[in-house]
This record gives structure tokens, C-alpha cells and sequence, in this order.
């Protein structure tokens, strides 16, 4: 056995198998760990008769082994827990089989799967859940006008109208009801032009909105996924 192999298990043993045996069984189970997988096998004839000086001392009356009564009373327990099999009983012994901690079912913690996003092939249009991250992404406010938004006057807008625009957080932006109805078929670079001439727009902020524009169609304006 490769010496990370045993680290592995001794850690499973210790941190997650160790707490539910009292000291009794934990001697036993790394007393037959020891006799098995460490030498290369799964099980193991061992006669307690001789081993049970071996084990640990002081566990009951000071300065004594534990018992064979009570060897194999935790032989039985700890088969019933799952950590060992007892195969049999033979002259030299009983013959018990190892099982690892990773073995034991419910014993070590599942690790929590990481899901990984695709963002460019999230629907940002028809997940309500993603049309939220779209108005947390423009603080709020048009992406077109600037007018502050609520739950009440947004719409999701389309940059570039179906069914040549996609669902992509790079073609989807809130927007103000007003700017929605106006803009129509216009393109939105047009539109904002539009914006500026009627005086919705001042000229500070229309640069920076045609700049926005650019780099949402890039790709750099990407939502925050939680």
C-alpha cells in the first residue's frame, strides 16, 4: 500500500469513523486494519486469544488487556456497524474480512456537486430567475434612458429583435416601458441617437451609453450569477 493510500483512510478513520466506536472497537478495527489491508489484504485469520495483549492496554482495568468476552462482544459490534465482516470461525482463529471507511455506506460526507454554467448559453429573456440578474446587472435603471426601475415598469428587452436576436445576456437589457413602445425596429445604436436629439439624453450621457452598447454586444457586460 502507497503511503498517501494509507494516509487517506487513517484520516476517513479518524475524522469520521473513530467517533462513532467507542475505544473497544476502535483498538480492534486498527488491529485488524493493520493485519489486513496494510499487508496487502482484505481479511485475515487472528486469534484473539494472544492478539488481545496486543491491542492496548488500560482500556478496562488499568494495566490489562481487554477481556476475550469482550473482544468478540465488539467483534459483533462492530460487524453490526458495518466495519467489519467476520468471515468465520477456524482453529487458528477468526477469519474476519476488513471494511474500509470509504466503504461503509453513509459514513463519509457526499461531497456537494459544483454546478458549472455556460453563460453564454443561458436564457436570459425567458427565466425569470435570469431577467432578475439582467435588472441587478443595470442597477436598475433603463439600460436606453436611465429611468429608474421597479417591479412594476420593466420590461426585458430584446437589443436586436427576434428572431435575429438571441435569448443571450449579450442581447437582453431592462428597460423603461417608454423606451420599449418607442423603440420599436430601430436599432438600438439609432435609437439612442434618437434619445439624445429629443433631449432625454444629455450629451455626457450619450457617449457612455453608445460605449455601454458596444461593450454589451462584446460581451463585457456580464450578469452576476449567484
Amino acid at each position: 500500500m502507497h503511503m498517501d493510500e494509507f494516509a487517506q483512510i487513517f484520516a476517513q478513520f479518524q475524522d469520521h469513523l473513530a467517533p462513532r466506536l467507542d475505544v473497544y472497537e476502535q483498538a480492534i478495527y486498527l488491529y485488524v486494519l493493520r493485519h489486513t489491508v496494510i499487508e496487502g489484504k482484505r481479511e485475515e485469520i487472528i486469534g484473539f486469544k494472544s492478539a488481545r495483549k496486543k491491542l492496548a492496554f488500560g482500556i478496562g482495568k488499568a494495566g490489562t488487556p481487554p477481556s476475550e468476552h469482550i473482544i468478540y462482544e465488539k467483534l459483533r459490534t462492530l460487524e453490526t456497524k458495518g466495519c467489519i465482516k467476520i468471515v468465520g470461525s477456524e482453529r487458528s482463529g477468526t477469519r474476519l474480512q476488513i471494511v474500509l471507511p470509504s466503504e461503509i455506506p453513509d459514513l463519509l460526507p457526499v461531497a456537494s456537486a459544483t454546478i458549472k454554467f455556460n453563460l453564454e448559453e443561458l436564457d436570459f429573456f425567458a427565466l425569470p430567475e435570469n431577467r432578475k440578474l439582467i435588472l441587478e446587472r443595470e442597477n436598475w435603471h433603463c439600460f436606453y434612458c436611465l429611468a429608474k426601475l421597479d417591479e412594476n415598469n420593466h420590461v426585458i428587452e430584446h437589443v436586436v429583435s427576434r428572431p435575429e436576436g438571441d435569448n443571450s445576456y449579450r442581447n437582453i437589457v431592462g428597460a423603461c416601458r417608454r423606451c420599449n413602445n418607442r423603440k420599436g425596429s430601430s436599432s438600438a445604436e439609432d435609437f439612442l441617437r434618437s434619445l439624445y436629439r429629443v433631449g432625454i439624453l444629455s450629451g455626457d450621457e450619450f457617449p457612455l451609453r453608445l460605449s455601454l452598447l458596444n461593450r454589451l454586444l462584446a460581451g463585457e457586460l456580464r450578469p452576476i450569477l449567484p
